[in-house]
């Protein structure tokens, strides 16, 4: 779930629960066509440049007519936008559709990925502004059962050093047990957490783990006696008329979009969060602190305001939400590196480039201003938002969908939406806008595409053999596989037989099918497929 291009073209290897056959005929991959009204307005063209002399009408309306061009090439199907300026909600709307005859609107529910992180970190400042902790606590003050293997990092790891992404936990260290619920919940996850072998130093800088969220979501329970997604509802969804917010996808009963998968002008989907485990965040697709919560850039907005009114009405004074909002972590140099490729601006000469506790980004990085963001990805969804607090400016920007494959400016298309509309808001020229945007995409896009997997985008037959194993090779590879590393944090899998498959067995007692797949220029390129019996997608015993 990061956010950077560094991060987002990175190849790599995931583990994920999958569904075992071709798509359903309700799964359908479509050619993308063009949108109605996807020209810019007459009186608005790239020579007009915005100025503190355009009105916000047309400031809003130039801020539309790009994300509906985005929306076409990338072959979005949908995607909704708020912008909060100057202390009002002056755009939430939606653009295109949650699935087919279905358009989004601002109450069009999404995943937010790793923006849940903001929400954590906003709960556990909630809980510094009424005295009940600090962010200099140690984990271990308000978490007894709290364990790990380097003991040292055990007693002294403080609730600022995982806010802040300064702990022990490695990059993505952990991931694989988290997304196949290898310990059956939340509270299990951090329980295990004392078997696996970390090689971090205390406090070496800035890695992005999921399981720092993972427990000071347990630290919140601890603290509260209430589940997190419960402390976060009476304490601030419902009061600030968050409705459409949940912490999974079962708790919401609003207007749910559906997930997609973009290959070039290809879309594959619609798949139903609720149900289909080609989208599922875990198993059963449960509550994970680091990044289950969906919301709607109706509600969005409200949380944008909050967060540039300091948390008036629900703290006590503006500190808390300035401690979330302070530099905490000086960024890695990927990240200082990656900015220039999603519409940010930064240089080393006498600047700092810093995370705060649950935000990305903090820094002078907006066209000069100060700057703030979250990120969030899901196997389904994309958040991307930005916060300028000098001119009570905040922008979200939420998509149905993920490219894998295709241009490589698709990796960081709703990137370049959300910079390109603060600059509207910020009064750069259009003109100016243009050019950098034209030149990030230009650039990037120099490289070749990369495939779309035919299996998925072309209808190729999942019945090829990758490879043709011997019965006696089936027989040999029978039997329980153990983690090489931390083998009671990651668990077991086994392999057994039924008639000429092999079929894998997850861990514990889900029985969803395991598929194991590989990144490779975020193409979906190698599968291992089981037609087992009693092993289906999305069954939990």
């Amino acid at each position: 779930m990061a956010s950077r291009l560094a991060l987002v073209l990175a190849i790599g290897c995931v583990l994920r629960p999958i569904v075992a056959n071709p798509p359903s005929p309700s799964i359908a991959v479509t050619t993308a066509q063009p949108l109605v009204g996807d020209a810019w307005p007459a009186d608005l063209t790239a020579e007009a440049a915005s100025s503190p002399a355009t009105s916000l009408a047309d400031k809003t309306e130039l801020a539309l007519a790009f994300v509906r061009k985005q929306l076409k090439a990338y072959a979005v199907p949908g995607l909704a936008v708020s912008v909060v300026y100057k202390n009002k909600t002056v755009l939430s709307q939606g653009v295109g559709t949650n699935e087919a005859n279905a358009p989004v609107t601002d109450k069009s529910v999404f995943q937010i990925g790793s923006y849940s992180k903001t929400f954590i970190a906003v709960a556990i400042a909630k809980l510094v502004d009424e005295k009940k902790l600090t962010w200099q606590d140690p984990v271990k003050a308000h978490l007894p059962s709290f364990r790990l293997a380097d003991k040292y990092a055990e007693e002294h790891t403080t609730l600022g050093d995982l806010a802040g992404m300064n702990s022990v936990l490695g990059f993505h260290e952990g991931d694989l047990a988290a997304f196949f619920d290898v310990h059956g919940s939340e509270k299990g996850l951090v329980a295990a957490l004392g078997e696996l072998q970390t090689a971090r130093s205390f406090r070496a800088g800035h890695a992005y783990s999921n399981l720092n969220y993972a427990i000071l979501g347990q630290v919140i329970e601890a603290v509260t006696a209430k589940s997190w997604p419960d402390y976060l509802r009476a304490t601030f969804w419902s009061p600030l008329g968050m409705n459409d917010t949940v912490g999974r996808p079962a708790d919401s009963s609003a207007l749910l979009s559906s997930g997609h998968f973009v290959c070039g002008d290809k879309v594959l989907g619609p798949f139903d969060l609720h149900n289909a485990s080609m989208v599922a965040l875990r198993p059963r697709n449960d509550y994970f602190a680091a990044g289950s919560i969906l919301s709607s850039v109706s509600d969005l907005s409200k949380f944008t305001r909050f967060l540039l009114n300091k948390g008036k009405g629900i703290f006590s004074s503006d500190a808390a939400v300035s401690e979330l909002i302070t530099g905490h972590t000086i960024a890695s140099p990927s990240t200082q590196d990656g900015l220039a490729h999603v519409g940010l601006t930064y240089s080393r000469d006498g600047n700092s480039l810093t995370a705060g506790y649950g935000f990305d980004v903090v820094g002078d990085v907006a066209f000069g201003h100060h700057y703030f963001d979250k990120a969030g990805d899901t196997l389904a969804h994309q958040t991307r938002n930005g916060f300028v607090p000098d001119h009570d400016l905040g922008v979200v920007v939420v998509a149905n969908a993920i490219p894998v494959g295709g241009k490589t400016s698709a990796q960081v298309y709703l990137d370049l939406i959300r910079s390109y509309i603060v600059g509207v808001f910020l009064d750069v020229p259009i003109a100016t806008l243009n050019k950098r945007h034209n030149a990030i995409v230009t650039a990037l896009d120099a490289s070749p595409p990369a495939p779309c997997d035919p299996h998925y985008f072309e209808g190729k037959s999942w019945e090829t053999p990758g490879l043709d194993i011997s019965n006696r090779t089936k027989i040999l590879l029978n039997g329980t596989y153990h983690a090489a590393v931390s083998p009671g944090f990651y668990g077991t899998a086994k392999i057994f037989s039924q008639g000429n498959d092999l079929c894998p067995q997850p861990t514990q007692k889900y029985r969803d099918q395991i598929v194991f797949a590989c990144f490779r220029q975020n193409s979906f390129n190698a599968r291992f497929q089981s037609r087992c019996a009693g092993v289906s997608p999305g069954r939990n015993d």
